[in-house]
Order: structure tokens, then C-alpha cells, then sequence
């Protein structure tokens, strides 16, 4: 089940998110380093009711979900389409279910529950697990964003219509 997260799913989120910034750190990348996302970041989309989590008897995955991106107004390259869209943050799922299609079942998600047309989502590029799921999902890669932020701002940004 996927279901709007609550203050008493932040637990289980940091978990997350945590076991997250590990994997990602085990392959090189500098994303989502120095504590990111952390609990203000994660209280504050709970708030603004943008989070999701998947749930099944615990959470085991969790995402953020907008409905557009600044960043997303400038890119390196050219949008697939400019159909209005949603934007998917912060994606993760817990550690010991990944390949278990969480992931994927987020995503379709936003597709069918959430009624996108198209969805946008950007990626480091030494994130290559969540390439390869973007790309077997059948997003197509569009170009280069940049992050409003000091250093590390170059993600490369994906999108697909239905």
C-alpha cells in the first residue's frame, strides 16, 4: 500500500534514508551526503503532504512528490514533451528490499494514483542503479539540470510521458 506519510512513519524514513546515503557513499557519489535528507527536510514534506510511503506491515520505501521543479526550468539538453508533470525527490527504499520492484510500484504510483501525465526526476551521475531503473522503466534521459546549491549541482535529469 502506498499512502501519504505521517510524523509517526519518521522513524522508519530516517531509516531509509540513512541506509541510503550509505549505499549511495559505497559507489563513490557525493549526492545525498552531509545528512541529506534529513528530519526537517522529511517533518516538512510530511507537512506540505508530499510524502509517500510503501508500506507493507512497515514502511519499506518512501518518495516526494511536486508538481513542478525550478530547477527544472533551465536544462542541458530538451524535455521530452512539456506536458504538465510531477516531480519524484528523495526516492529510496529500504535496504535489504531492494530489486523487489518498490521502486517501480512508487513510480507507477504517480502515474496512475496521482493522475501525472509525465513525470520528471533527476539523478547523480554515479547514481547508476537508479539510471539503470529509469531507463528499464522506459524514462527517457533529456539532458543536464542543475541544483540551486554551492557544489555538486550537475544531475542528469529524465523524463517519461504517458
Amino acid at each position: 500500500m502506498i499512502r501519504l506519510a505521517t510524523a509517526n512513519d519518521l522513524k522508519a524514513i530516517k531509516e531509509i534514508y540513512d541506509d541510503a546515503r550509505k549505499f549511495i557513499a559505497s559507489y563513490g557519489s557525493p549526492q545525498w551526503q552531509n545528512n541529506y535528507p534529513n528530519d526537517e527536510i522529511t517533518l516538512k514534506d510530511i507537512k506540505e503532504k508530499v510524502l509517500y510511503v510503501y508500506e507493507e506491515k512497515e514502511v519499506l520505501g518512501v518518495m516526494a512528490v511536486f508538481d513542478n521543479e525550478i530547477t527544472y526550468e533551465y536544462i542541458e539538453g530538451t524535455w521530452l514533451s512539456n506536458k504538465p508533470y510531477k516531480v519524484i525527490h528523495r526516492i529510496a527504499t529500504k535496504k535489504d528490499k531492494h530489486h523487489h520492484g518498490i521502486a517501480f510500484k512508487m513510480i507507477e504510483f504517480v502515474f496512475t494514483d496521482l493522475k501525472a501525465k509525465s513525470i520528471r526526476i533527476d539523478t547523480h551521475k554515479l547514481n547508476i542503479p537508479m539510471q539503470k531503473l529509469l531507463d528499464k522503466l522506459g524514462f527517457h534521459y533529456c539532458g543536464i539540470i542543475y541544483l540551486n546549491q554551492d557544489d555538486d549541482k550537475e544531475r542528469l535529469a529524465y523524463q517519461k510521458d504517458i
